[in-house]
């Protein structure tokens, strides 16, 4: 009869969580190194990324001042811009003022410019 090394028996009593799965400890080893690798680098790129910038364009109006804030965040409603002959009429979210942004349901998704619609005065 052959006699089994010490060294498997050692090996064969280690593999604790692993003793049900047909995968070598050396395989489910790299993947839980690699796992872990992933995490650490999403948490590297969630504390470098700051979030997003709105930015508003008054169109001729006073200036507002940017606002920094996280994907999902509501954009905080800012001071209305003046601009003499016109009466605000709201932020966009194109340049032609054609969508209107609603500062209560939409939610922030990447770094943007909002724009002023100005409606002349009678």
């Amino acid at each position: 009869m052959e006699e089994q090394s010490p060294n498997r028996e050692v090996q064969k009593s280690f593999r604790g969580l692993y003793r049900n799965v047909k995968i070598s400890v050396k395989t489910l080893d790299k993947i839980i190194i690699g796992g872990i690798a992933a995490i650490v680098l999403l948490v590297l790129f969630g504390v470098a990324n700051n979030g997003y910038t709105i930015t508003f364009d008054s169109n001729g109006g006073t200036d507002v001042p940017s606002q920094e804030l996280m994907y999902g965040d509501l954009v905080a409603e800012p001071e209305p811009p003046s601009r003499e002959g016109y009466e605000f009429a709201g932020w966009y979210s194109d340049e032609n003022c054609i969508y209107p942004w609603d500062m209560e349901t939409n939610q922030v998704s990447r770094s943007m410019t909002l724009y002023a619609a100005w409606v002349p005065q009678e």
